[in-house]
């Protein structure tokens, strides 16, 4: 039998899930950062494209997450569309080496960040951690 013939295990795929989404687009801020603190441009547009083109969430936690937020949801929703446009822009901005928009855009992104954790991170966790979820 040679090298060729001999299959790889793949690993365990993690399922898609929100606390995973949001576990990926914590490692892509520090990858922005990163580039931002070393000056490479590379790191920064590779951050801000992770953050751009996050999965999207189940369904079924987007229902529950929905029943939970009610009226809310609207704002839930604005508040990932305001850091959707930001990470875009930084993306952006990496490409043309524009480092004070990217310090802009960032500040702007955490602050986003901090703007939806704020009143909907421990609400939205209790309603996915109950039991059958």
């Amino acid at each position: 039998m040679s090298l060729m013939e001999l299959t790889v295990a793949e690993e365990p795929t993690q399922e898609v899930t929100l606390k995973v989404i949001m576990q990926g687009l914590r490692n892509d801020v520090f990858v922005i950062a990163d580039g931002m603190f070393t000056d490479d441009m590379k790191l920064v547009a590779q951050g801000a494209d992770g953050i751009a083109d996050h999965p999207s969430i189940p369904t079924g936690q987007v229902r529950l997450i929905a029943a939970e937020l009610g009226s809310e949801m609207p704002v839930f929703k604005s508040l990932d569309q305001k850091v959707h446009e930001l990470s875009v822009s930084i993306n952006s901005a990496a490409k043309l080496g524009d480092r004070e928009r990217i310090s802009q855009d960032f500040q702007q992104l955490i602050n986003g960040c901090l703007a939806c954790h704020a009143p909907y991170k421990e609400r939205v966790a209790n309603i996915l951690s109950e039991p059958n979820q």
